[in-house]
C-alpha cells in the first residue's frame, strides 16, 4: 500500500516548497496593510475615493477599508496622491514612526507624514471631473426688504499633460423690490504641460454686470504658466500672457483691445480642515500701464464633512478707466454652502 502511493506523496511533497515559495514571494513583493481588530492583509492598494481604500489580493475579492480603521499601510511601489487642494503626491505609502500615513518622495529622498483627511483619492483614473457647486443667500424682511441670491460652480477636468477649467458665478440682489446688484462672471481655461512646471494657457472670460455698464466683456487670452509650488500644503501657479479686449457697453462707447495679462493662483492649507484660495488677475494697457483692469477672488473654505464646506469668498473688480458715472472698485462678500464632487 505504501509502495503503491509513494509517487503521490513524492509529487506532494515536491510541490510543497513550490506553494510556500509563491505565497512568500507575494509577501515580500506586495503592499501590506493593518486594519481593524489587527487584521493584516498582503496584495495591492487599487484606489482611494470618499473615504474607502480598496486592496486587492489573489486569494479574494477586493476588501473596501474606511480610513479609520487603518493602523498602518505600507506600499511597495509608487501611488498618485491626489490632495483635498488637488496637489498631486506620487510615491510608496510608509507608515511612519508615529504610526501616522507617510509618502516617500524621489526628489527629495525622505517619507512626509500626510493626514487621511488632506487625501482625496488614491491612484484616481486619469481623466475624471472633479468641481464644486456652492449656493449663498440672505433674506431680510420688516423696515427693509433685503434679498441676495449667489450661485459659483467649478469644474476641470486633468490628463497626463492637459488641464481644463470651467467657471461660473453669478450675483443678485435687491433691496425694497429694487434690483441693487445683477452680474454674472464666467471663465474657460485650457492648458498644456509640456515640462512637469512649465505650460501654455488659453482662456477665455465673459462678464455681465449692468450695474457697471457691461453687456459683455470678453477677454481671450494667451500665454504661458510656471508650477512654483505643488506640494500637501500649498500650491502656486504665475502666468503671463496677453489678452483681446472687446467691451459691448450698455450706454458707453464700445472698445476692442489688446493688453497684457498677468495671473496668479495660489491655495494654502491654514489647518486641516481650513483652506485658503487666491485667484489673482491684472490687465495691464499696453498704452499706458496706469490704465488696467484687475479682478481677485480669494475664499476661505471649512470642511464640514461628507463633501460639504462652508465657503467665504471676497471678490474685487478693478478698473482704471471706468465708464461715466461708474465707480473704480466693485467689491463683494458671499457666504456660501459648498459641495464638492
Amino acid at each position: 500500500m505504501f509502495k503503491r502511493n509513494t509517487p503521490l506523496r513524492v509529487a506532494v511533497l515536491m510541490c510543497i516548497p513550490m506553494i510556500l515559495s509563491i505565497f512568500w514571494t507575494q509577501k515580500a513583493h506586495a503592499d501590506k496593510i493593518e486594519f481593524g481588530d489587527g487584521n493584516v492583509l498582503y496584495g495591492t492598494v487599487t484606489s482611494l475615493a470618499d473615504g474607502i481604500l480598496v486592496f486587492s489580493n489573489n486569494f479574494s475579492k477586493e476588501v473596501k477599508i474606511p480610513v479609520a480603521d487603518i493602523h498602518s499601510l505600507t506600499t511597495d511601489h509608487p501611488v498618485n496622491i491626489k490632495l483635498t487642494n488637488d496637489s498631486i503626491l506620487t510615491g510608496p505609502l510608509v507608515t511612519m514612526p508615529d504610526g501616522a500615513i507617510g509618502v516617500k518622495l524621489d526628489l527629495i529622498g525622505t517619507a512626509i507624514a500626510i493626514e487621511w483627511d488632506q487625501v482625496k483619492t488614491i491612484n484616481e483614473p486619469p481623466g475624471q471631473w472633479t468641481g464644486n457647486l456652492a449656493i449663498g443667500g440672505t433674506l431680510q424682511t420688516g423696515n427693509t426688504e433685503r434679498s441676495s441670491f449667489s450661485l459659483h460652480g467649478e469644474t476641470k477636468r486633468e490628463w497626463e499633460h492637459d488641464r481644463f477649467a470651467l467657471r461660473i458665478l453669478y450675483n443678485y440682489a435687491e433691496v425694497d423690490s429694487s434690483i441693487t446688484s445683477r452680474n454674472t462672471y464666467g471663465s474657460i481655461k485650457f492648458d498644456h504641460f509640456f515640462t512637469e512646471n512649465f505650460y501654455n494657457l488659453l482662456s477665455v472670460e465673459l462678464l455681465k454686470d449692468e450695474f457697471k455698464d457691461v453687456k459683455l466683456r470678453a477677454i481671450i487670452s494667451l500665454g504661458a504658466g510656471y508650477r512654483v509650488w505643488n506640494d500637501a500644503i500649498k500650491t502656486l501657479d504665475l502666468e503671463a500672457g496677453v489678452a483681446y479686449f472687446s467691451e459691448d457697453l450698455e450706454v458707453g462707447r464700445d472698445d476692442q483691445f489688446i493688453s497684457g495679462r498677468i495671473a496668479g493662483n495660489f491655495t494654502y492649507k491654514v489647518l486641516a480642515n481650513l483652506l485658503f484660495k487666491d485667484h489673482a488677475l491684472y490687465y495691464p494697457s499696453f498704452d499706458d500701464f496706469k490704465e488696467y483692469t484687475a479682478r481677485n477672488e480669494a475664499s476661505l473654505s471649512s470642511v464640514l464633512g461628507r463633501g460639504w464646506t462652508f465657503k467665504l469668498s471676497h471678490i474685487i473688480d478693478y478698473d482704471s478707466s471706468p465708464a461715466l458715472g461708474i465707480e473704480k472698485t466693485d467689491q463683494q462678500w458671499i457666504f456660501a454652502l459648498q459641495y464638492d464632487f
